[in-house]
């Protein structure tokens, strides 16, 4: 007997829709075909819907703090939120702080989430330094199933920017025993030098941020990264690309045999810098910010041709009262947007509804593409015999006006208010455990598990 039984749902993968039945038992998709008539605990009818396999959103910041605040959601509120959105797995970061080393951030990371998310998670090791006991603990991460380490070029003043020579160095041995570079890539001199400038000229107002950290930043040092990469022979990440130069950089590394993978955020996918002109311009202070029309386009045009694979949410949620003093002075507060439980819904009003694109693309760049690059692919990313049983059933006819209260994250406003999306999950399952049903939320703190790579 099966514990759940999907029938007449539209099953979709990275490369095709099919009407399927999905029988469930143990947490586990155990059987698939057109048509199924066992017996089960439950029996759902998916009629109308796409049945998707859970978001993976492999770039969060939740429960973080920024320099200036700390963010609102904790990781109960933060995953229950990710849920409500489709997303049945988040990885999030151990930033290493200078009193301890990588192994123990990451231990400390995990002690903080496993008591709070109600759904699966994993942890990238956030390295701070390339000392003697970093470059030795990072083959133990590796083996331990934490495979991948993400890097900064630029936050010096923080203790975050890793130098030219180490990053080299610890791009080596993170390939070397297994385990890929995952790197924000923007050059420190020219937003630390036009930072100050604007400082100087009392133009620090959120006017002038996006000339704070400019399209020259990012491109410079992907550019650099990618030669690193090239030399080296290291798989790199590159996270939240925003440039149309960027993209071209990368397909260009791409056909030349980096082992490259890149990917974007919602957020840079839809909004553009003219958000600094409005009223509320304050909230959208991100970094990198928010770029051009073109740069949109061009982002499109590099998901679709696969030069980017993953879209994330990069979710960091800051309400109003933490990020106002960036109307005045950007400095004075922490960047970031929120979005995790967007990530799907607006995902596919702005590739689905409006751009035409096949559901399936969306899939691979939410699901599969995640779970293949992040090493969870034997669990997790498709609808397929033997994988968890992480789906959600999609109604693509309801319509939704986005604003400042209709979501479940903990900020009090929303960058998207005002924009219609069309569909909604309306049942989440994570392990096969139904945890959202239509605007009731049945999950448990504490019972997401946590996700080693393999």
């Amino acid at each position: 007997m099966l514990d759940l039984l999907i029938k007449n749902g539209r099953v979709c993968s990275a490369k095709s829709t099919r009407k399927m039945d999905i029988g469930v038992r143990a947490g586990k998709i155990v059987v698939l075909a057109e048509r199924l008539e066992q017996d089960a605990s439950e029996i759902v009818d998916a009629e109308g819907c796409y049945v998707l396999p859970g978001i993976i959103d492999v770039h969060t910041h939740i429960d973080h703090w920024g320099g200036t605040a700390n963010t609102e959601d904790t990781f109960f509120t933060g995953s229950r939120a990710a849920a409500f959105g489709g997303t049945t797995t988040f990885i999030d970061f151990a930033v290493q702080r200078p009193e301890e080393n990588v192994r123990t951030a990451v231990a400390r990371r995990i002690r903080q989430i496993e008591n709070e998310s109600c759904i699966d998670y994993g942890v990238h090791a956030h390295v701070t330094d390339s000392s003697k006991n970093t470059i030795e603990l990072i083959p133990e991460l590796i083996d331990d199933g934490f495979t991948s380490f993400k890097m900064f070029t630029t936050y010096k003043s923080a203790g975050f920017k890793i130098e030219d020579p180490d990053m080299l160095t610890l791009m080596n041995v993170i390939m070397e025993h297994g385990g890929f570079s995952m790197v924000h890539a923007e050059n420190d001199s020219f937003c630390e030098e036009l930072t100050g400038r604007l400082l100087a000229k009392d133009q620090a107002n959120v006017l002038h941020y996006a000339g704070s950290r400019p399209p020259m930043a990012e491109i410079e040092c992907i550019s650099r990264l990618l030669l690193f990469a090239k030399v080296t022979g290291a798989k790199l990440y590159i996270v939240h690309v925003t440039t149309a130069e960027s993209v071209e950089l990368i397909r260009q590394a791409k056909r030349e045999g980096v082992d490259v993978t890149a990917e974007t955020c919602t957020h840079y996918l839809i909004l553009d810098d003219r958000c600094y002109q409005r009223d509320d311009g304050y909230k959208y202070v991100m970094a990198p910010p928010l770029r051009k029309e073109k740069d949109i386009e061009a982002l499109w045009s590099g998901l679709l041709d696969g030069t980017l694979s993953i879209v994330s949410s990069d979710h960091c949620d800051y309400s109003t009262d933490k990020k106002i003093a960036a109307k005045t002075n950007f400095t004075k507060i922490s960047p970031g947007l929120h979005g995790i439980e967007w990530l799907g819904p607006l995902m596919y009003e702005h590739a689905v509804t409006r751009r035409g694109i096949p559901i399936e693309k969306v899939v691979g760049w939410l699901s599969e593409n995640p779970a293949k690059v992040f090493g969870i692919a034997d669990r997790k990313g498709k609808i397929d015999i033997g994988m968890d049983a992480d789906l959600f059933l999609f109604d693509p006819k309801p319509t939704k006006v986005l604003d400042d209260r209709n979501h479940h994250m903990s900020s009090d406003f929303c960058p998207y208010k005002g924009e219609q999306v069309t569909g909604k999950p309306i049942k989440v399952y994570t392990n096969g455990k139904l945890i959202v049903n239509g605007d009731k939320f049945l999950g448990e703190k504490g019972e997401g598990r946590l996700l080693l790579s393999k």
